[in-house]
């Protein structure tokens, strides 16, 4: 009986303001009490939700803790007092966690397509994203009349209708245009726009630098420089649309990997045995034997086809 009494005047002292949270734990807990007050305050005392659960787990964990407090006993009416404000409070914690999780939303519609995959994407102004193999595209629909922009990684071809700034971002610069048609490709660190209609403004990252291309010329970056502006025909410039890649001058360990981009295939070989050099020449993807002897002959290479592997090897190297 004097436990409980000592109790219920720790419990009349923290209700009234007279002491702070952790002198009433201190004090209860001194006493061995079974107070539900010292249990509810015990388990929201180190509370943290965002941090160590997801906010649903969190709510549910803390539900279950003061419904089995309830049960436990009957609560006189002026813990019941508190135990109502308590519950009104996590209430409002929990609504505040649930409204920031809403409001920090991006409401963005991502798009990405897999190895061996190409898709026709139509954005909410009728202006068409085609995608390439192994790239993502992500936007906002809600604010497409706003701001035309959209995130690539990857390598897309666009066909923009006419009207406000139209917006490509990527981690290596930004392509701005208004109604147009271009090609971005956007591999490692290299960074490679071709303009087919139109005028395409490049701006690179970070330093803000742009150049302006016409119809028949492509533009590369690496490393955040201009590398160079160079003629390109139109019919080349989105020809992989159709399954067909033209390269000229590009390092053998790029149009590997173009390859298993289009077959989702996995290339096997060593660039010590191999040598990274530059290659000149074309493959479709329609026929992964075919491609590999387009690229692998005049380059002195040997490869075998193990279901989704391929070996790649000098023609010095005995295949096993």
């Amino acid at each position: 009986m004097h436990q409980n009494q000592n109790t219920n005047q720790h419990e009349s002292a923290w209700l009234n303001g007279e002491i702070s949270t952790e002198e009433f734990l201190q004090k209860a807990h001194s006493i061995d009490s079974d107070s539900v007050l010292l249990k509810a305050l015990s388990k929201t005392s180190g509370f943290d939700a965002p941090s160590k659960k997801t906010k649903h787990n969190a709510w549910a964990e803390l539900e279950k803790k003061i419904s089995e407090e309830k049960s436990q006993k009957v609560i006189p009416l002026y813990r019941s007092y508190w135990m109502g404000i308590a519950a009104s409070l996590i209430l409002a914690i929990g609504a505040f966690f649930i409204f920031k999780q809403s409001s920090t939303s991006t409401n963005q519609t991502i798009i990405a397509t897999s190895f061996a995959e190409v898709q026709t994407v139509y954005l909410p102004d009728s202006s068409i994203v085609y995608l390439n193999a192994g790239s993502k595209i992500s936007f906002s629909e809600r604010q497409w009349q706003e701001e035309r922009t959209l995130e690539l990684s990857g390598e897309a071809f666009f066909e923009v209708k006419k009207g406000s700034d139209f917006t490509v971002e990527t981690n290596l610069g930004d392509v701005v245009v208004l109604g147009t048609s271009f090609n971005v490709k956007e591999r490692k660190d290299i960074l490679e726009v071709a303009c087919k209609t139109g005028k395409v403004k490049v701006i690179i990252k970070p330093s803000g630098d742009y150049q302006i291309i016409t119809p028949g010329q492509i533009l590369a970056t690496k490393g955040g420089k201009f590398k160079n502006v160079a003629p390109i025909s139109p019919s080349y410039i989105d020809n992989w649309r159709r399954g067909d890649f033209d390269f000229e001058s590009v390092m053998l360990s790029e149009v590997f990997e173009e390859l298993e981009r289009q077959y989702d295939v996995s290339l096997e070989f060593d660039l010590n045995d191999i040598q990274d050099r530059p290659y000149t020449g074309y493959f479709n993807n329609k026929n992964l034997t075919e491609a590999l002897q387009l690229v692998c002959s005049p380059m002195g290479l040997n490869f075998k086809i193990e279901e989704k592997k391929v070996k790649i090897m000098s023609r010095g190297v005995q295949t096993p």
